[in-house]
């Protein structure tokens, strides 16, 4: 956005900025310092997706809890990037309208896609499934409009990251292996993969989106081996991917290739 990258951690208490060289510019608290770094997990909002929305026509960021846990989780966080200023959102009659639907939510990644919004709802080992919602996003209040179940050709990997290329029709989508048996609990770190869908528009049309190929991405370089891929963005020359790796202990990495 603005040729700059907004990088939002699930504990973290600031706002990371970049420039397009991936130079850190500045922090944005968004949340107080407590006496650690880290967001304690009972406590943290779980910030673990991000969408550009235009708002009273200003272009916003919308960072969403996962919804994995009810009440602290059902919360999203505008953000205006030129003003800086911060709002709190109530959305927990939106997350509720999901719950209705799934038998866990953990929203892990989100991007707009025509005129919906779309979010990706990550599985685990007792409920594999991964889906893609799709709501209307409405005055920051969105409203469900349907479900897209993902088929994978591998065992068990979850969604982690979306972003979407309107003008090329292209869907970028990250997955990550991590055993764990709910949408709370971290896991051991597998591995991460890439999925670029063409025609996306199209194919979320249907009640499945089947996904044949797959990349993994230590096939790619060694050191994207045993890497959580959380999120997934293009960069300003749409020839290049922007991968955010976390690997639950409060260490990040970034990765850039090219598709």
């Amino acid at each position: 956005m603005r040729d700059l990258f907004y990088i939002m951690g699930d504990d973290a208490t600031e706002i990371l900025v970049l420039n397009d060289s991936l130079e850190e510019l500045e922090r944005i608290a968004l949340f107080p310092k407590g006496d650690t770094a880290r967001i304690p997990k009972p406590l943290k909002a779980d910030i673990e997706s991000s969408f550009v929305i235009s708002h009273n026509g200003t272009q916003c960021i919308l960072f969403l809890g996962s919804g994995s846990v009810k009440t602290h989780r059902d919360i999203a966080y505008l953000f205006e990037p030129e003003s800086k200023n911060i709002r709190r959102i109530e959305f927990s009659g939106f997350y509720d309208q999901l719950r209705k639907q799934f038998a866990e939510l953990n929203i892990e990644a989100a991007t707009m896609l025509c005129n919906d919004l779309a979010l990706g709802l990550r599985g685990n080992r007792t409920n594999p499934d991964n889906y893609i919602v799709l709501a209307s996003p409405g005055k920051l209040s969105p409203e469900f409009k349907r479900k897209v179940l993902i088929k994978l050709p591998v065992e068990f990997i979850g969604i982690s990251g979306m972003d979407y290329d309107a003008e090329q029709d292209i869907l970028f989508i990250t997955f990550s292996s991590e055993s764990t048996p709910n949408a709370y609990d971290d896991g051991q770190i597998g591995e991460s993969y890439l999925a670029i869908i063409q025609d996306a528009a199209k194919q979320i049309k249907e009640i499945e989106l089947n996904i044949s190929s797959l990349t993994k991405l230590s096939a790619l370089s060694p050191e994207l081996g045993l890497k959580k891929i959380e999120s997934v963005t293009q960069t300003r020359d749409k020839r290049q991917l922007l991968l955010v790796a976390d690997d639950d202990l409060g260490n990040t990495d970034l990765f850039s290739i090219g598709f």
